[in-house]
């Protein structure tokens, strides 16, 4: 935002010295013209000449009130010049220091990152996640390949890379093994498969979720690491019915994720070494009173789910707790 204000104002200095030179142009234009009785061309000409101070022989003999005209066109007309072009060098200059200060700082901000999302291609799906990911305020990273895609990037200041997610070297720079999930959201099937390998060949633990195109092609994903994969053809007509058979249901899950005035925060609580949940029922763990919350499900280590978990579920080292709760400023 700051880089944007400082810009700004250089641009608004810059387009001030063009105006000053064109109407500096027109100027010498119609006086001459008027004054010499020149034609319009060679009366530009003179101008410009003129102006910039070449010294080069006059396209015609000049009169006593021509000789006086073009005196005051060279005071003017290089006091307007020099304007500008002492604004084009201080944009020029402003531009290149903010933008090795402003990427350095980016650099460095992204190497301090932990636990963040990595966010593939910012196309539809990306732009919606992290516009998402901002609400939440979780930490995140995008890169894009895309110079002209990545400039909302620029300009609100969001943590970016600029170049190809696919390759080993990018992801290093979005310091991916010590992410918490990566977004493989970009153009093609073939692309997000690729990034999906090499990222899950990179680091095991990372959690990769996939944005698939064509839905036949889910479980090649899930062969090469992809820990969820999402099919916006699949999800929207999953949906659909949804809504025709169960619409209460899906009206209240859009509700308490989507309307930010509803007072409950759905969340999850991971089972590790130093929780004093560990190999305890949720009976004796006291998940109420411990995180004020009441438990939906548990998905166990092995990948299963248990929804509306009994008293007597027993939690296990890695398990996660999905649980709904009002904030605490709610």
């Amino acid at each position: 935002m700051r880089n944007k204000v400082i810009n700004d104002h250089l641009m608004s200095g810059l387009r001030k010295g063009v105006i000053g030179i064109g109407l500096v142009l027109l100027f010498g234009t119609i006086g001459y013209d008027l004054i010499e009785g020149w034609s319009l061309l060679d009366s530009f000409y003179m101008t410009v000449i003129t102006v910039s101070t070449v010294g080069l022989t006059e396209v015609h003999p000049l009169s006593g009130a021509g000789r006086l005209f073009t005196t005051l066109l060279i005071l003017g007309g290089v006091g307007v010049m020099a304007y500008c072009l002492t604004r084009l060098a201080e944009f020029m200059f402003q531009r290149s220091i903010s933008n090795v200060l402003g990427r350095r700082a980016m650099t460095k901000k992204i190497a301090e990152m932990k636990n963040h999302a990595i966010i593939c291609g910012y196309g539809r799906t990306g732009t919606h996640v992290v516009s998402e990911l901002l609400s939440a305020k979780q930490p995140f990273v995008v890169i894009e390949e895309n110079e002209e895609l990545a400039k909302p990037l620029i300009e609100q200041d969001i943590p970016h890379i600029i170049g190809d997610a696919t390759e080993e070297e990018t992801l290093s720079q979005a310091n991916i093994c010590k992410a918490d999930s990566l977004v493989a959201a970009l153009d093609s099937d073939a692309e997000n498969l690729f990034l999906t390998l090499t990222a899950s060949g990179m680091c095991k633990d990372l959690r990769v979720i996939a944005r698939v195109h064509d839905p036949e092609n889910a479980r090649k994903f899930k062969k090469a690491g992809a820990k969820r994969v999402v099919s916006p053809i699949s999800s929207g007509a999953s949906q659909i019915a949804q809504l025709i058979t169960r619409p209460s249901i899906v009206d209240l899950v859009e509700l308490v994720t989507q309307d930010k005035s509803i007072a409950l925060q759905v969340f999850e609580y991971t089972i590790d070494e130093k929780s004093e949940m560990l190999g305890k029922t949720l009976a004796e763990a006291h998940v109420r009173q411990t995180l004020g919350s009441m438990v939906i499900a548990v998905k166990h280590k092995d990948g299963s789910t248990a929804f509306d978990p009994g008293p007597q579920t027993r939690l296990n080292l890695g398990d996660t707790l999905v649980a709904i709760r009002q904030p605490e400023n709610g």
